[in-house]
């Protein structure tokens, strides 16, 4: 039984852009708590939350990096956040169960593209949020500008909690704002000594800063507002309740500073955390009775209704499939229910973690984050609950798929492995999509940039050892006619005993955009009997699948049999259905072939300062501008642009808009392919077909 109860825990997330230091910090943390016995390096592959191959090979996060450790009576789970836009639904996950956020800031680049998506998604989720301003080592490092931006950014909320000493490599201590103490680390030390010495130089600044914390604060709690409206002092005691109970209902931003390199000011951020953060107990969470109109408050609370959530899935090599719970209310044993799937499921292992290590737990206490092992049919964003009670909680809402590839097995055993292996990856990415293209006979994966793909393909030959090359999507085309024809299609054939005869003459034109396929009747006086006319429609609608130009499925044709012969011994289904088809071949050939491309139809979202770049560019890529919306101060660019010019597109948006815009298009119709165009999409696909016979 676990020795801590909710009040006892603390969720926090790690998020921030790529390259801040979110892994670092996790790493001084951990070893500061006694959790781990050295200080990783990203660099070498030794940090204790980035522990995955890709991980190690590219020197970033890509996945969560789940830390569970105690300190100081405090139950730490912390959740370290790739920090690049193609592993964004890391951060939605991982956001998503945590009770606060500390968004780390790059002292020597302050804000970046990815910063204000990090703050909206933790505003999205109602997460208290302290910026960490990290690298202060670094050189030629003004954090009064920094603080400045991030007040400009995200309002004036967000108050400065402690003032360095001084910046740069000197950088070794700071002013604690709301204590009024220094934290001072000596002889690179990453346990402060704390006095109460602020030296003269900073004692004006300091009082300034104090003054706007405690203006900030005191607006959250009416009595106190009315206090020091009314010209009292607050004692320190009513400070610290106020700021508490401010940072925790989202009303003050507090600025924390480190080095996490040299470990400097880390055991304050615990502190910090184990303090002031909320604990489960502050929360509370929604649920929905499942088939009942009818909602549920829950708590905290081990006597309550059992409520966890699945919030992320990964499987180990040597454990099984893995699940990522946070318990929310009641407890999770050896049996469990989910409510989600309606199926109840046999617990394989209960499990903390601290990056790669498993601590097995007997059971998991409300508000605790554990791992499960061996949930055959559970999946993320499930809801484990009680059959007496089922219950559901909201689903994650990922970011929408950016860039699509096709996967092509290397050899016929990966193929042969292929679709079950996908079925599981998909548990573990449940952002990806996975589509198969019934007209180019390719299995399309979609994600969230060329990183995620190329990381998953690591991970299915990993994982599975599944080999997947990655291509571009071919576009679906089309082939149709603009003009008319009267032609006849015969087919006479004399072989010993009965020959083969069946003829027939058809009138074809082009039917409207998207009407599809006409097939008429209009024989008169028996030219044809009626028993062969199906005959010649089957042999039609096969040449359709294979058109003339291109070898792409023709659409959008009128034809009408008009008169024919046969012979009473000769005809035959067979040879009235090759009739139609040589008569099919023939018209569309004089009928002024074309050539279709699908036009989707595209809604990208992006900052207002990009959208000229945007708009041009959809231009150049032949795209037709539909209309523009300001949503919550985003630009809504709605347009109609060829497929062919999209396959790239979740590459190039990025480029322009640095990893923040994003975009869903669906195919919405057809047109012309223009003359130049056709021409090379046509000899290309001719040469492809050569040489496809050739083999």
């Amino acid at each position: 039984m676990s020795r801590f109860g909710p009040s006892d825990i603390r969720n926090v997330v790690l998020v921030g852009q790529g390259g801040s230091g979110k892994t670092i910090i996790t790493e001084r943390l951990v070893f500061h708590a006694g959790a781990s016995q050295r200080v990783g390096r990203v660099e070498d592959g030794t940090t204790v939350s980035d522990f995955l191959d890709e991980e190690i090979k590219r020197h970033i996060s890509t996945s969560i990096g789940l830390c569970e450790f105690d300190y100081k009576g405090t139950r730490f789970n912390l959740l370290d956040t790739p920090g690049y836009a193609d592993f964004m639904t890391e951060a939605q996950e991982a956001v998503r169960v945590a009770d606060t956020a500390l968004l780390t800031i790059n002292a020597g680049a302050g804000i970046e593209v990815q910063t204000p998506r990090f703050w909206s998604l933790c505003e999205s989720q109602n997460v208290p949020v302290a910026f960490v301003i990290n690298k202060l080592d670094l050189d030629n490092v003004d954090v009064d500008e920094l603080v400045a931006s991030l007040q400009a950014a995200f309002g004036n909320k967000v108050i400065p909690l402690v003032i360095p000493l001084s910046t740069g490599a000197s950088f070794a201590g700071f002013v604690n704002v709301l204590t009024g103490k220094v934290h001072g680390y000596v002889g690179g030390s990453d346990n402060a000594v704390v006095t109460d010495a602020i030296p003269g130089t900073m004692q004006s600044t300091f009082e300034a800063a104090r003054l706007a914390l405690t203006e900030a604060v005191a607006e959250s709690d009416d009595g106190v507002m009315e206090k020091y409206l009314g010209g009292e002092t607050l004692t320190q005691d009513e400070l610290v309740m106020v700021f508490t109970k401010a940072f925790r209902t989202r009303q003050v931003f507090p600025v924390l500073v480190t080095s996490a390199l040299k470990g400097t000011g880390c055991d304050y951020v615990m502190d910090f955390l184990s303090g002031y953060a909320p604990s489960p107990m502050d929360g509370l969470v929604q649920a929905k009775r499942k088939g009942l109109d009818e909602t549920v408050e829950l708590r905290a609370d081990a006597a309550g209704p059992t409520a966890a959530f699945v919030f992320k899935t990964t499987s180990d090599p040597f454990v099984g499939k893995l699940s990522f719970v946070r318990v929310y209310s009641g407890k999770v044993g050896h049996d469990i229910y989910n409510s989600t799937k309606d199926v109840t499921e046999k617990v394989g292992g209960l499990f903390h973690t601290l990056g790669k290590k498993q601590e097995p737990i007997d059971e998991a206490v409300p508000g605790d984050i554990v791992v499960i092992s061996k949930l055959v049919q559970t999946a993320t964003n499930d809801t484990l609950s009680s059959k007496d009670m089922p219950l559901e909680l909201a689903p994650i809402v990922f970011s929408p798929p950016l860039l699509m590839r096709s996967l092509k097995p290397k050899t016929r055993a990966d193929d042969d492995k292929l679709s079950s292996t996908l079925s599981r990856l998909k548990e573990e990415e449940p952002a990806v999509v996975i589509d198969k293209n019934s007209e180019t006979h390719e299995t399309i994966l979609s994600g969230l940039g060329e990183a995620h793909l190329q990381v998953i393909v690591e991970r299915l030959q990993k994982k599975f050892g599944v080999n997947i090359d990655l291509e571009v999507p071919k576009v679906p085309y089309r082939e149709t006619i603009k003009g008319k024809a009267h032609v006849e299609g015969k087919h006479k054939k004399q072989t010993g005993g009965h020959g083969q005869y069946g003829d027939c003459w058809i009138e074809m034109e082009p039917n409207e955009r998207g009407g599809g396929w006409v097939f008429e009747n209009k024989v008169f006086g028996g030219a044809i009997p009626k028993q062969y006319i199906p005959a010649i429609e089957k042999g039609m609608l096969e040449t359709m699948s294979k058109g003339q130009l291109a070898g792409y499925p023709v659409v959008d044709v009128k034809v009408a049999v008009t008169d024919g012969s046969y012979h009473p011994v000769d005809s035959s289904e067979m040879a009235f259905k090759t009739a139609g088809s040589l008569a099919f071949k023939k018209g569309f050939e004089q009928a002024s072939p074309i050539l279709l491309e699908p036009i989707v139809s595209l809604e990208t979202v992006v900052d207002e300062k990009y959208m000229g770049d945007v708009m041009g560019d959809l231009t150049s890529k032949r795209g037709k501008i539909a209309g523009m919306e300001n949503v919550d101060g985003k630009q809504i660019i709605k347009a109609f642009v060829p497929f062919a010019e999209m396959l790239n597109y979740g590459i190039d948006l990025g480029s322009m808009t640095q990893g923040t815009g994003t975009y869903s298009m669906k195919i919405d119709h057809y047109e012309e392919v223009p003359e130049r165009i056709a021409e090379k999409i046509i000899a290309d696909a001719r040469a492809t077909m050569v040489a496809e016979e050739e083999e």
